[in-house]
């Protein structure tokens, strides 16, 4: 949640962890399973001493099939403060709870050179600067691509650079400056070739073929690289 809330509520998370809370607006969470659901999971089922790093945004955990997330498509506000925290069953059945930690969102920056999340192009079409885009070699229209957005990957990495592909070429299409992606989104639309993308059709990559693409889409629509996120 902000940190304001935060402050507001004492220094104190929320007595409950129902979303949406009452005593506050911003407060969320997402749930980390052990089990792999589909080939390409990533599961958070933790040994003694083991780590996981955990990317807190809503393109994350929307197409992260060991997580779950309420609010999986709000996505953080820029020049925001956040606080967090983590909790865990230990090998005894504990519930064990971290410290809260505080961190910012990067500053925001005017409309139409900034970039958007997948997220928020999911939830504003009325907003898209187009009503078709080529990925790969096929053409989709709008309602299409709205399929595609609302599909989540399920372990399937073409769905997964997919999802961050749209964003990326809705976002260079508003106006963002695209230098930052261009020879990736070209590296994307190669990868992804001939195959047409669930639900539309049955296309499958194996997570670990599309990480770094997805990695560099993503740290673009969500504004560490580029011209930098709008203010959603």
């Amino acid at each position: 949640m902000t940190l304001a809330d935060y402050v507001a509520l004492g220094n104190q998370w929320p007595g409950t962890s129902e979303v949406p809370n009452a005593q506050a607006p911003s407060f969320c969470k997402a749930n980390f399973s052990g089990i792999v659901r589909s080939s390409g999971c990533i599961p958070y089922n933790l040994h003694p001493a083991q780590n996981v790093t955990v990317v807190i945004g809503d393109d994350s955990l929307y197409d992260n099939c060991a997580a779950s997330s309420p609010c999986s498509g709000a996505p953080l506000l820029c020049n925001t403060a956040y606080v967090f925290r983590a909790s865990a069953l230990d090998a005894t059945g504990h519930l064990r709870i971290s410290d809260t930690i505080t961190c910012a969102t990067l500053p925001c920056v005017g409309p139409g050179s900034c970039t958007y999340s997948q997220g928020y192009w999911r939830n504003h079409p009325d907003a898209w600067p187009v009503t078709s885009l080529t990925l790969g070699t096929a053409t989709y229209q709008a309602a299409e691509l709205m399929a595609i957005l609302d599909d989540p990957a399920r372990g399937n990495g073409l769905v997964i650079l997919v999802h961050q592909l749209i964003a990326a070429k809705l976002n260079v299409a508003n106006g963002a400056d695209p230098s930052a992606i261009q020879q990736t989104m070209t590296d994307a639309d190669n990868m992804i070739g001939a195959l047409v993308v669930p639900p539309i059709g049955n296309g499958y990559l194996a997570p670990g073929q599309t990480g770094e693409l997805v990695e560099t889409l993503t740290q673009y629509n969500e504004g560490t690289i580029g011209p930098g996120h709008c203010n959603d």
